[in-house]
């Protein structure tokens, strides 16, 4: 008896059709991330062995969709593996300095999800290709049509709007192969014969549908997802906010420090208010009102010139003054 990991490796090793890669496909920093969720059952009679069934199927098209290049696939079907490897780490079985962090899985942009409303034989008397709890189901003893029908979704994970549906119908004439039913649990386990499914009439069937899914998801063209969108809004935020920081240090008067010469002045305005060479500031003339303490009272600005910073540092910048009027230490400098 063969368990469900062998029909993986079987049905995968069929599908032939898609077996060359489009001449081109995304960059992986720009393809979008999908994960395909285990395939649901739509009858009693499927639903009794569904989550093998589901996970093989979900495997598949893993394996598929890969090869072809479209999506940049997620795991999904070994999340709790995945996880133990981390919670190993989180306990110290693992080194500090290779362990694997919480937080670091990829976000996915899609989620594949489908059912299985169709699978097995139409022959009169089998049933549902034989695989109903507890009857010990046999197919195989004769020729037979087998169908497969699987409808699916694709799904934004961000959003939940579903952007694209499909339903994958395959039917094959040939001989079909033995299937001991042991239901146990939540499905207990399939057995077959590997080479019996390759060449039965229902494990081509099977590779027909996963083909069509997965030309049809080639072909489509996902919009941007919900959760790229998000990204992106975010960034621009954080950059709207860090500009409008820097237009107010911009917009923050500075002081005339020094005058060097008639031409040349030291002004307090630098790099960290976000000038740089070549930048030109209004320069002011500055009365001030004292009271009979000496203390500034009042001030008044008077549009005196224009400077252009030729050396600028962290806080400080030496500019260049073109104008006939002296300028004095203690006027004021900005932008407007």
């Amino acid at each position: 008896m063969k368990t469900i990991s062998l029909l993986v490796l079987v049905l995968t090793l069929s599908l032939t059709a898609l077996a060359q890669a489009p001449a081109s496909s995304p960059s992986a920093s720009t393809q979008p991330t999908l994960f395909v969720a285990p395939l649901d059952g739509d009858t009693s009679a499927i639903m009794a062995w569904q989550p093998a069934l589901g996970e093989g199927l979900a495997e598949m098209l893993i394996t598929e969709l890969n090869r072809v290049g479209k999506y940049q696939l997620l795991e999904s079907t070994s999340l709790k593996d995945l996880a133990k490897e981390i919670d190993l780490g989180q306990a110290g079985y693992v080194n500090e300095q290779e362990r694997v962090e919480k937080g670091g899985w990829a976000g996915a942009d899609f989620m594949f999800k489908g059912k299985v409303s169709r699978f097995g034989s139409n022959q009169k008397g089998i049933g549902l290709g034989g695989f109903v709890p507890l009857s010990g189901g046999n197919l195989g003893l004769k020729v037979t049509t087998s169908d497969v029908r699987i409808d699916w979704r694709l799904v934004d994970v961000y959003t939940r709007k579903v952007i694209k549906t499909g339903s994958a119908t395959a039917s094959h004439k040939g001989t079909g192969f033995d299937i001991g039913v042991a239901v146990q649990g939540h499905g207990g386990n399939i057995g077959f014969e590997n080479k019996d499914f390759m060449n039965s009439a229902l494990g081509k069937a099977t590779g027909k549908a996963v083909t069509n899914i997965v030309e049809e998801l080639v072909a489509f063209n996902p919009p941007e997802s919900g959760r790229m969108k998000s990204k992106a809004q975010v960034q621009s935020q954080q950059q709207a906010v860090a500009q409008a920081a820097q237009n107010a240090l911009r917009e923050t008067p500075g002081k005339v420090l020094a005058v060097v010469n008639k031409t040349t002045v030291i002004v307090s305005l630098g790099s960290k208010q976000g000038f740089k060479a070549g930048d030109k500031l209004k320069l002011y003339e500055t009365f001030d009102t004292k009271d009979d303490k000496g203390q500034v009272v009042f001030s008044e600005e008077k549009l005196f010139g224009e400077v252009t910073l030729d050396s600028v540092q962290d806080e400080r910048s030496k500019a260049t003054y073109s104008g006939s009027g002296e300028v004095k230490s203690g006027w004021t400098v900005k932008v407007k």
